[in-house]
């Protein structure tokens, strides 16, 4: 009996030598710089105690070691490598793309189909080439205008909404522009049409507001695939409300049966990948195996409707938050960009167009401006399919040699902060982004939808969304100061976007027209 207790407890210590300890000292290992992990959490121990924002960390190794090309991080057990050098950015994102074509999965294919299937999370041999070249013609150009005009229509309900208002009226900028998004993906990608602001607990919103929360007991959901893929997979743990699953199963099911149906036609992401169904089926039956492409499923479409919900509704409302924060706070910026919004309605019989809209070259700055000082995210991922070999630069470095699934990151909002890229960048500074000033900053330094052929699909709808809808504003109101507005904020150290939790205040002071 001793004996088989001695083997049980030589096992256990070599099974937490092998997964931890070992583990723990990969980068030592590697011989390059690294901050010490602490066992299972890695260097995010301050953000899981809620001392730190997870970019506040990312951000402080980043500047640990300034003098290095890349530094060694543990996200909880999981080694990562984390990138400083602009032109490793480069090489790793768009070079070396066949190397690091992946973001790295977190939740398995088969516990959270939802998640796993979308573009964002879909691995190479899974069809990702195929699916991106399915959705690509949703953003192009001539779909955006399009879009545009079902865009407006939500636009000026939102404006309609404050108008009714006598005086200046305190808005909460984070649950206002989540009811814009709300309803602005809700007209282009499902066809729902939703007024979220009168109607404020319509189930479209409702559900997507349950959908894009990872705070709280969700937020542990995530850290246990972190921590254990495998006991989590076991255990079936599931991120997803199983409502909120079948809620948005559902709807686009309905969706696709009525336009089926009836045959409706909408410039929308659905019809394509509707039509992109029928040709695969049709390939299929003639047996035309030319391209070998995939096969898309109703769940398929709905993995990628569900995506472009998530990053519409919860990133692209945060980025619209922190725009007009930063416009409140700076007035002389703001006057010079509703000056410019006045001259181009002028300009066009007080219509405004998409092509009015993309006119606009000061309101561009100011958009990308707000992105950089706010980046949407604060660091993208990229993950090995095969070894590979970071060469040296110089003699003090030697080549470091990288195993299939190494996970690199690129610290989107270290570059967008630090001072040899952009002097004084704690300043809200329209101007660096201005036609004499732009091509001065290094590409692979700006990054705030990432980088390579994993770029963000939706940057175009994105941008053009803030766009619209602060035009839309800034032509009626005055965006000012309140005695709830926070300076400086404060993020929430539970939050990925590092927004505060009691939100965002300003007030909307209309405008005195002549």
């Amino acid at each position: 009996m001793l004996w088989l207790i001695a083997l049980g407890v030589a096992l256990a210590s070599l099974l937490f030598y092998l997964t931890i300890v070992k583990q723990a000292n990969h980068w030592k290992n590697k011989g390059i710089p690294y901050s010490k992990p602490i066992y299972f959490l890695g260097n995010f121990a301050a953000n899981v105690f809620r001392i730190k924002t997870f970019e506040s960390i990312v951000e402080d190794n980043y500047k640990k070691f300034p003098n290095q090309r890349y530094i060694g991080m543990y996200q909880f057990r999981l080694p990562v490598l984390l990138l400083r050098d602009p032109d490793l950015v480069k090489q790793v994102t768009i070079k070396d793309f066949d190397v690091f074509p992946e973001h790295t999965r977190v939740i398995p294919l088969n516990a959270e189909p939802l998640f796993s299937k979308n573009l964002f999370n879909m691995l190479h041999d899974e069809g990702w080439h195929d699916m991106r070249a399915t959705l690509s013609p949703t953003f192009t150009s001539s779909k955006m205008r399009a879009l545009f005009n079902l865009m407006d229509q939500c636009s000026n309900r939102f404006v309609d909404y404050y108008k009714q208002s006598n005086g200046n009226v305190s808005v909460e900028l984070k649950d206002a522009f989540s009811r814009f998004a709300n309803d602005v993906i809700g007209t282009s990608a499902f066809g729902v049409t939703c007024d979220s602001l009168k109607d404020r607990d319509n189930d479209f919103y409702v559900m997507g507001k349950d959908l894009t929360n990872f705070s709280g007991f969700r937020s542990l959901k995530f850290f246990s695939y972190t921590i254990s893929p495998l006991l989590s997979k076991l255990l079936k743990i599931r991120i997803l409300n199983k409502p909120v699953e079948m809620f948005f199963r559902n709807v686009i099911s309905q969706t696709l049966q009525i336009r089926s149906q009836q045959k409706i036609v909408r410039a929308d992401m659905i019809h394509l990948l509707m039509e992109a169904q029928k040709n695969r089926e049709k390939d299929a039956n003639n047996n035309q195996q030319i391209h070998k492409k995939m096969s898309i499923s109703d769940e398929d479409i709905t993995a990628q409707a569900l995506v472009f919900f998530l990053a519409g509704f919860e990133v692209t409302s945060s980025a619209m938050t922190f725009l007009a924060y930063e416009l409140a706070l700076n007035p002389d910026i703001q006057q010079k960009l509703y000056e410019e919004i006045s001259t181009t309605l002028e300009e066009n019989s007080g219509k405004l167009t998409y092509e009015a809209l993309m006119s606009m070259k000061y309101l561009d700055s100011v958009l990308s401006e707000s992105l950089r000082l706010h980046a949407p995210l604060p660091f993208v991922d990229r993950k090995s399919v095969k070894p590979y070999t970071i060469e040296p630069k110089d003699t003090s470095e030697k080549p470091l040699h990288l195993e299939k699934g190494t996970t690199i990151w690129i610290p989107v909002s270290s570059f967008h902060h630090d001072e040899e890229y952009f002097p004084n960048p704690m300043k809200f500074d329209p101007e660096r982004f201005n036609e004499d000033n732009k091509h001065n900053i290094h590409p692979y330094t700006y990054l705030p939808f990432g980088s390579g052929p994993r770029i963000c699909i939706g940057q175009r709808f994105a941008q053009m969304e803030a766009k619209l809808i602060m035009s839309q504003i800034l032509r009626h109101f005055e965006i000012v100061p309140n005695t709830k507005t926070a300076i400086p904020l404060n993020p929430d150290k539970t939050s990925f976007n590092n927004l505060p939790k009691e939100g965002i205040y300003v007030s909307f002071k209309p405008r005195v027209l002549n």
